[in-house]
């Protein structure tokens, strides 16, 4: 993902913060109307960058509109406020990741006095220095980590959340037949005899399933 680039007026307020003794970067300066026009960049930029998709759970929000989007500190601009600025550690969330994220250390190391350029510097995964299908698949709403970073991402933000809801939503009564096929059929050690049982068992439930009319 390329970092946002200030404009000239707003690299300009950036280098003033900047300069500022580390003792006097307040990470509640990011609330001031004097930096309005940094924050509408800030997103204008991720939001297009990362194609409208939340840079954690990866579900699309199609609308520019800032309301729906958070300027999303990697690091918590609480925990670091000398990288509040920094392009490296913003981009764009969905509210609801953002808010289950909170102010939780994502570093390896918190006493690393200069910024954590690399994806080992991080517990979970880096939308600038990860790839996320590397460590995140989508099934529908299920989401299954695919490492350690990716178990920490789908924890920290709740991601689960999306499945919890279809499920409470969608499946009732619950049908522990289904459960199981469905479980073969996402283990990636299961037999190929075992996954073509469950699908074909899986495609006969369907069928006796009401269909809900269109519209």
């Amino acid at each position: 993902m390329n970092p946002v680039q200030y404009g000239e007026a707003c690299q300009a307020l950036v280098d003033t913060f900047n300069a500022l003794e580390c003792d006097l970067k307040d990470h509640n300066y990011w609330g001031d109307d004097a930096i309005n026009a940094i924050r509408a960049e800030i997103k204008d930029h991720y939001i297009a960058e990362q194609n409208r998709r939340c840079c954690y759970c990866g579900r699309e929000y199609p609308t520019k509109n800032k309301a729906v989007w958070d300027g999303e500190h990697i690091i918590a601009k609480s925990a670091a406020p000398q990288f509040m600025f920094e392009p490296r550690n913003l981009a764009a969330s969905c509210k609801d990741c953002n808010i289950a994220k909170g102010e939780v250390e994502v570093r390896t190391n918190p006493k690393r006095k200069t910024f954590p350029d690399q994806s080992n510097h991080y517990k979970i995964v880096h939308p600038h220095f990860d790839n996320y299908h590397d460590h995140i698949r989508w099934y529908g709403d299920v989401v299954k980590p695919l490492s350690a970073k990716g178990a920490e991402l789908v924890n920290m933000c709740k991601l689960w959340r999306f499945g919890v809801t279809k499920a409470g939503a969608e499946v009732a009564p619950p049908n522990t037949l289904v459960d199981g096929w469905i479980g073969v059929m996402m283990d990636p050690q299961a037999d190929a005899l075992s996954k073509e049982i469950a699908i074909e068992a899986y495609k006969a439930y369907v069928k006796t399933q009401p269909q809900k009319a269109a519209g």
